[in-house]
């Protein structure tokens, strides 16, 4: 049935219509190969106030674990390969070693407060620790753009065939999706899985973390 929006003035004061939406503790991002989300969640947290945490930021945090981005790096090669199941991946003891030290990392930067981090964690994660959490996706639509980006990386600067490229692309998802399956029940990549998703082939860098901040810092 069609409404006639100017008559829904009588929802007024009714609580169902009425969500306050107040600034989170958190903003777990996770962002699509080549959609510029780290450059997004950057400069969202430059106009903000909120710290920006990725892998290589939050080891700085834990140098106890002794872990290194090179370490990381090595572990997830084997993401490329194919889709693990959570069950697969939680039992591996390589993973668990890596995600306890990040675990760690998460804990202390939340208690330095607000803050938005990269793909390392969940909106559930969060929330079971006792803070509010906003949950983000950015990705990209222009396959063709995104190959372009992605030879600007040291990885794919020298391949010549696109064919390669995207395979790239594709692997380094693949290493994305694997690491939120071990920590979530949704699907990495699933827009109705997150609360804000950014196309950020429409909006651009710079506007596309306008619109994320936002979220992070909302006019009372």
């Amino acid at each position: 049935m069609a409404e006639d929006i100017r008559n829904m003035a009588s929802t007024a004061g009714i609580k169902e219509f009425e969500i306050s939406y107040k600034k989170p503790h958190c903003i777990v991002l996770d962002s699509a190969y080549c959609s510029m989300g780290r450059m997004i969640g950057f400069k969202a947290c430059q106009d903000t106030g909120f710290t920006y945490y990725d892998a290589v930021i939050l080891l700085e945090l834990v140098p106890e674990f002794g872990i290194t981005k090179d370490d990381v790096d090595a572990y997830e090669t084997k993401f490329r390969t194919r889709d693990f199941t959570k069950e697969e991946i939680m039992s591996d003891p390589g993973f668990t070693h890596i995600a306890k030290a990040f675990d760690k990392a998460i804990d202390i930067a939340l208690a330095k407060g607000p803050c938005l981090i990269h793909d390392r964690c969940t909106k559930e994660e969060i929330l079971a620790k006792g803070y509010t959490c906003i949950s983000a996706f950015t990705y990209a639509s222009d396959m063709d753009a995104k190959i372009v980006k992605a030879r600007t990386s040291p990885l794919y600067h020298d391949v010549k065939d696109d064919a390669d490229v995207v395979k790239g692309i594709l692997e380094e998802d693949s290493i994305r999706r694997n690491w939120h399956r071990a920590h979530s029940d949704t699907e990495w990549g699933d827009l109705s899985a997150y609360d804000i998703c950014i196309n950020s082939d429409a909006f651009g860098r710079e506007y596309s973390a306008a619109l994320l901040a936002k979220a992070m810092n909302p006019v009372d």
